[in-house]
């Protein structure tokens, strides 16, 4: 199926059903695309067979047909939670979202230097920032542009429903520079790189590349970065997982820093494996590790 035209029918449903139904529509589409996407489809079983044996596991057998069918199942509902929701209302935060933590938004934000709020393509990543603004942050986001024009301005126009200001992935840096100057909060995913760079770090037991990016620019400026996480629940409820603020005069290096995202990244995906949204193999390019080495 044409991918713009199969978002573009999940978008119209997921606004005019109601929920439960929307839902069933969208894991429908979803299983469309797991029978007939081979290739993404062998990806995710490669990724979460990579995930379950760093930690040790051996996959039953019919668990990585069932993980990746679920992978994609709940990547259908994502869709239907970013088509059907703008800005959030006090009574949908109360209602659907459960915060852990939030006094470390607050000890992030109080240092005055703005804050780097790195999640992953994981749980609903988009939700975070929408939560962030109903708290009343202001938040930004580096965006990295659809391949067909059609389908990035439908997902540009349901991000800048939420609150969130957009910036361009070509000219992010400055852009960004300039929102922590102001205080303000800025999002960036931290599990794909889409720099020349050549580095690797060990991610569950391979390595791989993950953006220095945050690091980089955490160093650079002195904001804190935040790790958090927007986690689906069974009753499709949300809870956003936040970690302590990681500081750059405490840590004192990029490496350090790039290592404790990783780990909190390995601590969330490797519990819910099937809630990660790669869907090419993320380790196909996989040479030598430079840093945090896990294996040698």
């Amino acid at each position: 199926m044409n991918t713009y035209v199969a978002y573009k029918i999940l978008s119209f449903l997921s606004r005019v059903l109601p929920e439960k139904l929307a839902y069933w529509f969208g894991l429908r589409i979803a299983d469309g695309f797991y029978y007939f996407n081979r290739r993404g489809r062998a990806a995710v079983q490669s990724n979460i067979k990579q995930i379950l044996e760093s930690r040790h596991a051996v996959p039953a057998e019919g668990a990585l047909h069932g993980l990746a069918r679920k992978n994609f199942q709940y990547f259908g509902k994502y869709l239907v939670d970013f088509f059907r929701y703008g800005q959030l209302t006090p009574e949908q935060m109360r209602q659907r979202i459960t915060i852990e933590h939030p006094e470390y938004i607050e000890q992030a934000v109080a240092l005055g230097r703005g804050v780097l709020c790195v999640s992953a393509h994981f749980g609903n990543w988009e939700l975070g920032g929408a939560v962030m603004s109903a708290l009343g942050y202001k938040v930004n986001a580096v965006e990295m542009p659809q391949e067909f024009e059609k389908l990035n301005r439908m997902f540009q126009r349901r991000r800048q429903a939420r609150g969130v200001t957009l910036i361009p992935l070509g000219r992010a840096v400055f852009e960004i520079v300039r929102c922590l100057r102001r205080g303000e909060v800025v999002g960036l995913l931290g599990d794909r790189d889409f720099t020349a760079q050549k580095d690797r770090i060990d991610f569950f037991g391979k390595p791989a590349r993950l953006p220095r990016g945050p690091a980089w620019l955490s160093i650079k400026t002195g904001a804190p970065i935040l790790v958090g996480f927007v986690l689906r629940q069974v009753d499709d409820s949300f809870v956003v997982r936040m970690y302590p603020p990681i500081l750059p005069e405490k840590e004192g290096s990029e490496d350090a820093i790039r290592i404790k995202i990783r780990d909190l990244l390995e601590t969330c995906v490797g519990e819910y494996p099937y809630q990660w949204f790669i869907f090419d193999d993320f380790w196909a390019d996989a040479g030598t590790s430079a840093v945090g080495g896990k294996t040698t």
